[in-house]
């Protein structure tokens, strides 16, 4: 995902500014404790995808947190008419608000084969811990994650996963993880340190029109090393194949089959913003 540049411009409490015109007071709990939230909705041909489903999970968020999103305009349409101006085909748009107040819209490209790309994975030497007070949040807090991707890469790998504390598989640095097996889909709980991902909810629906029995939690590094099938969601990048962990094949090593019924599924289901 790339970065916009300082150029261009970002939607900064009711203006619209150039990047490098954006600044944070230093007494903002987001700039020195990173206490503040985020969300980033996938543009497809300027509209948003999934974005009442974001703005819900950042409510329920900012309510755990203690941020007030009451600012005075309709942040809804504000996201609305950024993504239009955009003017991107295959994009990002990221919300960010902050304890201090502040509310930030920046948005960026992607490349057009991005999303959907097959993925490969290795185990982060990190642990994650599921009690942390932030863990279900999508905080401004996000630098280990940052490095988590920045080792993986490092590693020669498109993502990096983490295991918790209690040596449970939780979620990948910038994405929830599935796994299938038979009729079955497996993927971590919410009480095992992972973000309730938006898209994580509509593969969980899609899954179970499609019959598969779901099974949430206690997922071991072995049994995903043993699936039939892996795949990563996220937002922007959507449904991904996992085609092998810390250079071991997961099934066939290939995109598999049932992975792309999936997401043809979860395709239909996400919602155009209007």
């Amino acid at each position: 995902m790339r970065l916009p540049d300082r150029e261009s411009l970002g939607w900064v409490d009711g203006q619209r500014r150039p990047l490098r015109e954006i600044s944070f007071a230093v007494d903002d709990p987001a700039v020195h404790v990173g206490l503040g939230l985020f969300e980033t909705a996938a543009i497809r041909d300027g509209r948003l995808l999934d974005l009442d489903e974001h703005l819900e999970r950042l409510r329920e968020s900012a309510t755990a947190l203690q941020i007030n999103l009451d600012h005075g305009y309709d942040l809804r349409a504000v996201l609305i008419e950024e993504a239009r101006l955009s003017g991107h085909r295959s994009g990002w748009l990221k919300l960010l608000v902050t304890r201090g107040g502040r509310t930030v819209v920046l948005n960026g490209a992607i490349d057009a084969d991005e999303a959907g790309r097959p993925a490969t994975a290795v185990i982060l030497p990190w642990r994650k811990n599921p009690d942390d007070p932030c863990a279900n949040h999508k905080t401004l807090n996000y630098a280990g994650n940052e490095l988590g991707l920045e080792w993986a890469r490092a590693h020669g790998a498109d993502e990096g996963l983490w295991l918790n504390t209690r040596g449970r598989l939780a979620e990948g640095c910038m994405s929830n993880l599935f796994l299938l097996r038979g009729g079955a889909i497996f993927t971590p709980a919410i009480r095992d340190g992972i973000l309730p991902g938006v898209i994580r909810r509509i593969v969980l629906a899609a899954a179970g029109d499609a019959g598969y029995t779901i099974h949430e939690g206690n997922i071991r590094l072995p049994r995903l090393l043993r699936c039939e099938e892996a795949f990563l969601s996220s937002s922007v990048k959507g449904i991904r194949s996992l085609l092998s962990v810390d250079g071991r094949k997961i099934g066939r090593g290939e995109p598999g089959q049932r992975t792309a019924e999936l997401a043809g599924r979860v395709a239909k289901l996400r919602k155009i913003a209007e």
